[in-house]
């Protein structure tokens, strides 16, 4: 997946420090929730019957694989609420997307889901680990329950933002697997992933860099989401406590706004930009389409007015683009 390319600035003492940190015991921390949708979901879909799956294609960023899953959260509601928990067949983790997920590789059965929340289940405590070694891959909802014209009954439920193609599964009987959008589904199946990586180590030159606390030498990350609308956040990391001086410019080295000038203690940190400008004035913009996680066709600027001007990614030493 291309990232769009950030405009960051980080001023702070750069040292490298000699040697490497050796791999520790301690596990990579959780990277952010790999979801689809938007919100906490607000259209319920009473049109399964038992035996029938829905849910959603992931694909984490390449260079994150291998990767363990840790949580898996499924939005559950009905159009009229109050329902009790209801159990249902199992979730499915499968490696691989449309047209054919194949086989599950992982099944929690029996999960019972609570109406009108984003119920989530955690699935560290469960013996060995859930690892994938690339992706995409596909976690579904397997139904026990029938529901379809039931509108009493608790369901999958969707954003209604619109549904993007090739992220969103069903699993019918008969017929087998389909993109939910080409049934007519209008928003995104509520369910997210949450895992990391299960190496962590980096190299930077000769250095290595464990992320789980404070790296070995300054480290900034790239923003997520991102694109974004309306907010993404910046980790970043210290070796050692110093003043930092966190910005984004335009491209003719303007600075844009000021996210962080303060002194900060050693160790990760996390920032979020609203695509304001230090007056308050919204000058990020978004525009395109996107495809179950990949952005095609699309653009960022920072806006001044009625000139644009293209987003680019600086740091202390790097070189300008051509």
């Amino acid at each position: 997946m291309k990232n769009l390319p950030m405009l960051f600035t980080f001023a702070a003492g750069l040292a490298l420090l000699g040697g490497s940190l050796p791999a520790a015991a301690q596990p990579c921390p959780e990277e952010p929730p790999l979801q689809h949708y938007t919100g906490g979901g607000s259209v319920a879909c009473p049109c399964f019957v038992a035996g029938e799956e829905a849910g959603a294609v992931f694909n984490a960023p390449a260079e994150h694989y291998p990767i363990e899953i840790l949580r898996i959260g499924i939005g559950w509601g009905s159009v009229y609420g109050g329902n009790p928990p209801q159990l249902e067949q199992a979730i499915h983790i499968y490696g691989a997307g449309l047209p054919n997920p194949g086989t599950p590789l992982f099944s929690l059965e029996g999960p019972v889901l609570t109406d009108g929340v984003i119920n989530e289940y955690d699935l560290e405590p469960l013996p060995g680990e859930i690892t994938l070694a690339s992706g995409p891959f596909t976690v579904t909802l397997e139904f026990l329950n029938d529901n379809a014209g039931n509108y009493y009954a608790p369901t999958m439920v969707h954003d209604g933002n619109g549904c993007q193609p090739g992220c969103n599964v069903v699993f019918a009987i008969p017929g087998g697997w389909f993109d939910a959008c080409a049934l007519g589904v209008s928003g995104d199946w509520v369910v997210h992933v949450i895992y990391r990586q299960v190496d962590c180590l980096s190299g930077v030159g000769d250095e290595e860099i464990l992320v789980s606390g404070a790296p070995a030498v300054f480290r900034l990350e790239q923003n997520f989401p991102n694109p974004f609308n309306p907010l993404t956040t910046i980790r970043f990391g210290l070796p050692t406590a110093q003043t930092v001086d966190l910005a984004v410019f335009a491209i003719d080295g303007s600075r844009v706004t000021t996210l962080v000038q303060e002194f900060l203690a050693a160790g990760p940190h996390e920032v979020t930009w609203d695509g304001r400008d230090e007056h308050g004035r919204q000058v990020y913009h978004v525009y395109g389409h996107k495809s179950c996680g990949d952005w095609r066709g699309y653009k960022a600027h920072i806006w001044d007015g009625g000139h644009r001007e293209p987003l680019i990614a600086r740091w202390p030493g790097a070189i300008a683009p051509g």
